[in-house]
């Protein structure tokens, strides 16, 4: 790779030229980590021309010719790169400043790369001349390393409040358990003082010691008589650190203003976390005060969300108990507290997934819960019996099995085909994988009940839930029985394998796919119908292997008729403009082969070939 890039570099050719040779060698490994010698060497030939392949391939992780990792910066190209920074400053590249900057800054470590981005900003904030000048300067130094001190943020508002403003929200420290962050007072009075109590209220949530904080919200509510402003008030308060003794705090501003503070106690639960034992979690301290001050006051809102969100699973599960095995309450006030407990106790979201956390519930539990309300274990307390590594519920299956209760079997079925028995609950696996199998496998398949029974299971398989399927179908019964042993039951049932290409687990929709690319009239026939699925397929992302299967249902469901052909053919064409260089471009072209040469009545002049025969001297000779 140092090869080729060298010899690209010094090759005389134009730029054009060079970029094209440059992005044929990106494809190949360890091309970004060359940034340190391609990058001042673009810079220098054309840095306007060279900027967006600059910025798509800058990587400041390095390696030499030896392949050896190093630090980019430095070596046989440090003026360069000082030169290429330079450059950047001068034309106000912010983008790729920012990069360079923050990649200088990388070689340095603790104190001295404070220290050393701290003198930085202030000097390029108090060069700038004007607002427009100081907006771009911070810009410049805008990088995820170094850290704010008060000083440092006092220069900056005094030169200009209103710019330093965001840039200083956007670099306050924050103060972990047990560190000695103070608290910036100077800044946060000056801001309170002008009145910019957003400023004001970050300052103080980011850096307030726990002890502090308790004093000032314990004040708060002996001081506001209002609810609404004391409510207010605490929210401005709130530490945005984590607080290991929250609930404790909590229960202090129940006993002192009532439910006046219920507002904002339902609005950080989840300030109150289980703490880690020995052997097992623990809840929180204070959490015991707490819940039993709620339920001795009747707040329901405030028992139910805190168990759900704050306990831990043994205190959730003992409170199901407790109220299953209350026989004076009433049976709707039961229902209605176990309503209320009930669902997800917080989530976390990301770009394309996201982590939703339950209380599970024990086995024996379980049972006594479906025992008493059935309706409630098949709805709402649904997700709290999803089995997994905690639990496969032997008893709940046998329950349901005597019931033949299909909505909870198929929910429970859905959980155990996705599972790998495992060391500790191998043997309540077995029994449990067992006991499923033989309840499907006995089921009529004339009909399609087998099927639509099947089929409802896999489609509540959730996304991205199976990991290894090879290892999945060698150790679980049930996996095989619904991937590998019951395809000519599916196909029986054209309900069924509608329900396939629409499970969200990409296993589900693959064996869908395999189905209806099978060499068989039925199959074809069921691909022709499902045709406004199966076209979604072509401009989705999938696995080689994936879409391969679905080229093979698209291509069945252009032989049914060609009316579905014609209907296909231009979805199929369009996907050949697709930019992703990984997408099987040669699978396609063999894809529309197959439906043209079936409809030669659907081909476009272009694709009508050409047969030359012999000339005719040929034929006379």
């Amino acid at each position: 790779m140092d090869a080729a890039i060298r010899g690209a570099l010094a090759r005389r050719q134009s730029d054009e030229e060079l970029l094209t040779a440059l992005e044929a060698l990106s494809r190949r490994p360890l091309f970004r980590a060359f940034t340190w010698l391609w990058g001042p060497a673009l810079n220098a030939k054309d840095r306007v021309r060279f900027r967006p392949f600059i910025l798509s391939c800058f990587s400041p992780s390095g390696i030499n010719a030896q392949g050896t990792w190093m630090h980019g910066w430095g070596g046989e190209n440090l003026a360069a790169l000082e030169q290429w920074l330079w450059d950047a400053d001068r034309a106000d590249d912010v983008e790729v400043f920012r990069r360079l900057f923050a990649w200088r800054l990388s070689t340095l470590r603790g104190k001295h790369l404070d220290a050393t981005w701290r003198a930085e900003v202030l000097m390029r904030a108090q060069a700038a001349r004007t607002r427009a000048a100081r907006h771009i300067a911070l810009a410049k130094v805008d990088v995820g390393l170094g850290r704010m001190d008060e000083p440092t943020a006092l220069a900056l508002d005094a030169l200009d409040p209103e710019v330093a403003r965001s840039f200083i929200l956007e670099h306050l420290p924050w103060r972990w358990q047990n560190t000695r962050e103070p608290m910036w007072d100077t800044l946060r009075e000056r801001a309170q003082a002008r009145g910019d109590a957003a400023l004001a209220s970050a300052v103080y949530r980011r850096l307030v010691d726990e002890d502090t904080w308790r004093q000032d919200v314990l004040a708060l509510a002996s001081t506001l008589r209002d609810p609404a402003t004391l409510v207010r008030e605490l929210e401005a308060h709130h530490p945005e650190s984590l607080v290991p003794n929250a609930a404790q705090v909590f229960v202090e501003l129940a006993e002192a203003r009532g439910r006046d503070v219920v507002p904002y106690l339902l609005g950080h639960l989840r300030a109150v976390f289980p703490r880690q034992g020995m052997v097992r979690r623990k809840n929180a301290k204070g959490f015991p005060e707490l819940l039993a001050l709620a339920r001795v006051r009747g707040w329901e809102d405030v028992w139910s969300a805190l168990l759900r969100t704050s306990a831990t699973a043994e205190t959730y599960d003992a409170e199901v108990r407790r109220l299953l095995n209350d026989t004076d309450a009433e049976e709707g006030v039961t229902r209605r507290h176990l309503l209320q407990l009930a669902g997800a106790g917080g989530e976390a979201n990301f770009l394309s997934w996201g982590v939703t956390w339950v209380q599970p519930l024990t086995d024996a539990t379980a049972v006594a819960l479906y025992a008493h309300f059935p309706e409630l274990l098949r709805g709402p307390f649904r997700m709290h019996v999803a089995s997994g590594w905690h639990s496969a519920y032997p008893k709940l299956v046998t329950r349901a099995l005597e019931a033949n209760d299909e909505d909870l079997l198929d929910f429970i079925a859905s959980r155990a085909a996705m599972h790998v028995p495992s060391f500790g609950t191998a043997r309540e696996w077995a029994r449990v994988l067992d006991a499923l199998s033989t309840h499907y496998e006995a089921l009529p398949k004339e009909g399609g009940a087998f099927a639509r029974r099947a089929a409802n299971a896999l489609g509540a398989l959730p996304a991205y839930a199976i990991g290894a399927m090879p290892v999945l179908l060698e150790k679980n019964r049930l996996a095989r029985l619904f991937f590998l042993r019951s395809d000519d039951f599916y196909l029986a049932e054209p309900r069924a394998v509608r329900d396939l290409l629409e499970a969200p687990q990409i296993h589900v929709q693959a064996l869908a796919f395999r189905l209806l690319g099978r060499n068989s009239a039925r199959a074809r026939e069921l691909a022709a119908r499902n045709r406004d699925l199966l076209q979604a397929t072509l401009l989705r992302p999938l696995h080689r292997r994936t879409r391969h299967a679905a080229f093979g249902a698209l291509a069945n469901a252009a032989a049914h008729d060609v009316e579905t052909a014609r209907a296909l053919l231009p979805r199929v064409r369009d996907a050949f403009a697709l930019p992703d260089t990984r997408y099987p471009k040669e699978s396609l072209v063999d894809l529309l082969a197959q439906m043209l040469a079936r409809w030669p009545e659907l081909r476009m002049p272009t694709e009508i070939p050409t047969v030359f025969g012999p000339s005719a001297e040929g034929d006379r000779t």
